[in-house]
């Protein structure tokens, strides 16, 4: 009987929910099997209710019928592609690559997610290595591209795939979200830079996310890296990282999570941050993009291989790069084709609307990102891929040392006879993780080079860049899982000497 009563309970508790919830909205949740459209994403639930209902209220107009949209949000945008290729690794096994795996649409995350989804995944067929991309280019209106966007590219940073394999919706850009209150306790000033996030009275006040499950805050380390060096890049970082209270799987985390005030500030991408500030009201919350030390980068839709509602999702993305669509990103609640319930303050992609016009209906009328985005030189690598695991290596697997060590080198005065030792363990990077320079002066002077063409010395830094992104790639697979392992034993085992060192 007790047994019973448990079992009738837990159904109570379990059941109540679904007894009790609202009828879904049509504009969301529509009857019919064949009229669903089946999206893979990491956009919140603001941005999947808003953009669901103005695509059933413009279906409504043609004179169609709504569209029940069956969201798949689970995990960060590198889980949710991990988890799209481990399913056509699987039919590819089975001999069935050209199948597809049930879902329309890839939409969000960033272009790199895109850009890998695009790539696809290498099979073996007849003795040679084919490759099966998973994105297959949506069919789009005539001159809809053309009329859309009036250049392909913001900054260094496309605004499409060259092959049309997926287009950008919204654009992102990556800061710091921070809380005035918390500032004002720690006597701290308000953070401008990534660098100011190092400051030691930070220590346990910084909120960060795990690059190895967002994308967007792996795009955030890797344009720190990128924009500031190699070396100096992840000197900086490691300093930020030590500062973290936690590294969270879900970034959304970050500026909720500094908006209570359980942290001072965090990394965090752009509406994350601007969206947090406005839903807390008042002064409370400010949100930063650091100048010249930032990206620009396209929030891409793309069709999966094999969609099942193939015409469904090409009319989907069709709409999305449409001024009525692309009003949304930016519209206040009170403004004329606005949202309906939540302000997303995102930055559109179409360039056409950022007019006097346009922006006094906006949330943020301040914003532009055509303006504001700087190219990077061609030559400066992408390091994408790696920021993951060094930084796992780095301080998510040996967070407690890295903050033991930090906290000693604090704590330590200046004139500490091993303070200079500690620092130099502390900062010090397994030899291939170095990026040597030939000489000193290229090693001071190289950012000033690699933005004059004209510099004698001009190619070779651009020699030095490329063979060392060339040494980072040959990091695959297994070799990439034995070098982070050794990275994670030098990492912990330095800190533990800075700690031994310390008075």
């Amino acid at each position: 009987m007790s047994k019973l009563i448990i079992i009738l309970l837990l159904a109570v508790v379990v059941g109540i929910p679904f007894v009790l919830r609202p009828v879904a909205d049509v504009d969301e949740a529509y009857a019919s099997d064949g009229d669903r459209l089946i999206v893979v994403t990491p956009h919140n639930e603001q941005t999947r209710h808003e953009f669901a209902l103005a695509f059933n209220d413009w279906r409504r107009a043609q004179g169609l019928a709504p569209v029940r949209f069956d969201w798949r949000t689970t995990g960060g945008t590198s889980d949710q592609r991990r988890t799209i290729v481990s399913h056509f690794e699987a039919n590819a096994a089975a001999g069935r690559e050209n199948e597809g795996i049930g879902i329309d649409l890839f939409f969000g995350g960033g272009d790199f997610e895109h850009n890998q989804l695009a790539r696809g995944i290498t099979i073996e067929r007849d003795g040679e290595q084919v490759r099966i991309p998973l994105l297959v280019a949506p069919k789009l209106a005539p001159n809809a591209l053309d009329e859309a966007f009036l250049t392909r590219f913001i900054g260094s940073s496309p605004l499409y795939h060259e092959d049309g394999r997926w287009i950008g919706t919204a654009l992102a850009s990556f800061g710091i979200v921070y809380n005035r209150d918390v500032l004002r306790m720690l006597d701290l000033p308000e953070p401008q830079t990534w660098a100011d996030m190092a400051a030691p009275r930070y220590q346990g006040w910084i909120a960060l996310a795990d690059p190895s499950h967002s994308g967007s805050i792996a795009a955030t380390y890797n344009i720190i890296i990128r924009r500031t060096g190699w070396n100096e890049g992840w000197r900086t970082m490691r300093q930020v990282f030590a500062n973290a209270r936690y590294f969270t799987s879900g970034a959304s985390k970050v500026p909720v999570d500094v908006s209570k005030g359980e942290a001072a500030a965090g990394m965090c991408i752009d509406f994350y941050g601007r969206f947090q500030a406005g839903a807390v009201g008042g002064d409370r919350v400010g949100y930063v993009d650091p100048a010249g030390m930032t990206a620009i980068t396209a929030d891409p839709v793309a069709i999966l291989r094999g969609a099942p509602n193939r015409e469904l999702a090409d009319q989907f993305v069709n709409w999305m790069i449409t001024r009525e669509a692309q009003r949304l990103w930016q519209r206040r609640i009170d403004a004329p084709d606005g949202p309906e319930r939540f302000e997303l303050r995102r930055q559109p992609v179409r360039q056409d609307l950022y007019t006097p016009a346009e922006r006094a209906h906006w949330s943020d009328p301040e914003i532009a990102p055509f303006d504001e985005a700087t190219p990077l030189p061609d030559a400066i690598p992408d390091f994408y891929g790696m920021v993951a695991p060094v930084t796992k290596a780095m301080a998510i697997d040996v967070h407690e040392h890295l903050v033991a060590a930090w906290a000693a080198i604090a704590r330590t005065p200046d004139d500490h006879p091993d303070k200079a030792r500690m620092i130099e363990l502390f900062e010090a990077m397994p030899d291939d993780l170095v990026l040597h320079w030939p000489d000193e002066g290229l090693a001071a002077d190289w950012q000033a080079i690699v933005n004059d063409p004209d510099h004698p010395r001009h190619s070779e830094v651009e020699r030095v860049l490329d063979e060392f992104s060339e040494h980072l790639s040959s990091y695959r697979g297994d070799t990439l899982i034995n070098a982070r392992l050794r990275w994670t034993r030098f990492f912990r085992d330095n800190y533990r000497e800075v700690v031994r060192l310390s008075p």
